[in-house]
């Protein structure tokens, strides 16, 4: 199990954390870091997933949290964020980690985003002019 305390303090601001609780289940932001309302300006430190705007991107972030919590393993997402439609594409790399406090059931999901890498190749595989 990956050890949080060994990555670098300058990272923080691009994880969140969220619990996972509840049958059906539903999960919660425990931590958004700042580097999320930095580039997003919101913070959903309490809130669920699927509150995430517009709808569509909320029903998408909620399936991916089950989908780690199912499969119970890492999985990694590529999201195209754009708060508003007439803005520029923002390629995020997601990768999502399962965290169980017995071993079995994932009871939270650790996520780290980067918003840095590979960006112009993204909006090349998405066919996509940045606006």
């Amino acid at each position: 199990m990956a050890d949080l305390l060994k990555f670098p303090a300058s990272t923080i601001p691009y994880f969140t954390v969220v619990e996972s609780h509840g049958d059906p289940r539903r999960f919660i932001y425990r931590f958004w870091g700042t580097g999320h309302v930095d580039v997003k300006g919101i913070d959903y430190t309490g809130r669920a997933p699927v509150e995430h705007q517009p709808e569509e991107h909320g029903r998408a972030i909620d399936r991916e949290f089950h989908m780690v919590a199912n499969e119970r393993r890492a999985l990694s997402f590529v999201h195209d964020l754009r708060p508003q439609a007439d803005l520029t594409s923002l390629f995020q790399e997601c990768l999502r980690l399962p965290f169980s406090n017995d071993g079995e059931t994932v009871t939270h999901v650790v996520s780290y985003s980067d918003w840095q890498t590979e960006n112009e190749k993204w909006k090349r595989f998405f066919k996509t002019d940045g606006t």
